[in-house]
């Protein structure tokens, strides 16, 4: 008889423990799949991933702050709905793996004579540039010739030559290093496009066919649930979740950003949380945002904090996550220098359970969504897990990609630390 209740147990611990991970792949497989069109601004992307979460919410019982499960805004956003085509020597170059554009870029079209430029050579043209008498030939693109730097300050110096040169013609950067690409809310006269200097060797011309679209106003969403105390009296208290679920979207009809590590994984472990306190109510008020905008600039989390909807000094702790695809190096935590009795809690939390390799500390950093409530002085911690695979802004961040090597854990530490408010 006791074999047999032991069995069971052990049965029911693994079904629970297997369906959480299940759970968080299905979220996983379906965010980052290729019709939320990389959750960005082309074919509204974003909306229907910001839709998916909300009926999330509902299927889980929670409840909305207010009337909506939504918090709208509006922001600037370059975009690619169209054409991205590259040809050189009348190869047409696959977007994302052999070239990449810069997402500041403009558009550009039809076919441009290369033009060697040094940085010595564009500085010149900065110094003498008159812009009634310095106009550039139309079929001219500046083939740069920069050398290669490491330092930021030097790095900062090219892009912005760069971006001079894109005021006047189409730039192209040969650059063997992997592409990645992100978000901009401003766009320039020109595109800037890196391409692999292989396709540049034996070439004197490049056709380009790119179209931006600037978006001036474009609305956005965070969507937001809460799963109340389950006593009455601590429900104007309150622990935030939070993890962004927009991504890249697309550049032009070929290139999806799917973003299964960034953050599709985190949104997951989210609502996976969210799950887990709507079937066991909690001490204090769960409150769970999916931003949006985050690669745009932390433009939903800055919003949010600009417009509370609970009051800012009621937040007892946020935990932010963010690339939870993996975390066979452990985690690392931004703020813990900041917090450092609540970063030797989950220390200690792990080294007693045994859940992961490691718990890094890491100072304050403005590298998530975090960053806005440290800076309003909600304390905060930004949590994200190292291990491969470590595809980040690129083409290849795809579902089939991710392990979920830890998510059970991963859950588990949060759930924990959060005990201890």
């Amino acid at each position: 008889m006791h074999k047999l209740l032991a069995l069971s147990f052990i049965l029911f611990v693994n079904t629970v423990v297997f369906s959480q991970k299940d759970y968080g792949k299905q979220l996983l497989d379906s965010l980052a799949s290729d019709q939320f069109y990389g959750r960005g601004y082309v074919k509204n992307g974003d909306k229907i991933a910001a839709n998916f979460i909300v009926k999330e919410f509902k299927k889980l019982d929670a409840q909305p702050i207010g009337s909506s499960f939504f918090q709208n805004y509006i922001l600037p956003v370059n975009t690619f709905p169209n054409d991205v085509e590259v040809i050189i020597n009348n190869k047409k170059l696959k977007t994302g793996e052999d070239f990449i554009i810069s997402p500041y870029s403009g558009s550009a079209k039809g076919t441009y004579k290369l033009e060697l430029i040094d940085e010595k050579q564009v500085t010149n043209i900065i110094n003498t540039f008159d812009p009634e008498n310095n106009l550039v030939e139309k079929d001219i693109a500046y083939l740069v010739n920069f050398e290669k730097v490491t330092d930021r300050k030097d790095r900062s110096k090219q892009e912005y030559l760069k971006q001079f040169l894109a005021q006047l013609a189409p730039v192209i950067v040969p650059d063997d290093e992997k592409f990645t690409w992100s978000v901009a809310r401003e766009a320039l006269p020109n595109p800037i496009i890196q391409v692999h200097s292989s396709f540049l060797k034996e070439t004197k011309t490049i056709t380009l066919n790119i179209q931006n679209k600037l978006v001036s106003s474009y609305q956005t969403q965070n969507a937001i649930g809460i799963i109340p105390a389950k006593r009455k009296c601590k429900r104007d208290k309150y622990i935030f979740f939070t993890a962004h679920y927009d991504h890249l979207g697309m550049m032009g009809e070929n290139a999806t950003f799917n973003g299964a590590n960034d953050n599709a994984s985190g949104t997951a472990l989210m609502l996976s949380l969210m799950k887990h306190y709507s079937q066991k109510k909690p001490e204090y008020t769960m409150v769970f945002i999916a931003f949006g905008a985050e690669e745009a600039g932390l433009v939903g989390s800055k919003y949010f904090v600009e417009h509370p909807l609970v009051p800012l000094d009621k937040i007892k702790f946020l935990v932010n996550v963010d690339l939870m695809g993996t975390g066979e190096n452990g985690v690392t935590v931004v703020n813990a220098t900041e917090h450092e009795k609540e970063f030797e809690w989950l220390k200690k939390i792990n080294k007693k359970k045994n859940l992961l390799k490691t718990v890094n500390p890491r100072g304050k950093a403005a590298n998530s969504d975090h960053y806005w409530f440290e800076e309003s002085g909600v304390p905060s911690f930004f949590i994200y897990a190292m291990g491969e695979p470590s595809h980040y802004h690129d083409i290849n961040d795809r579902p089939e990609t991710l392990p979920l090597t830890e998510f059970d854990d991963l859950q588990e530490l949060i759930i924990r630390f959060v005990k201890k408010f």
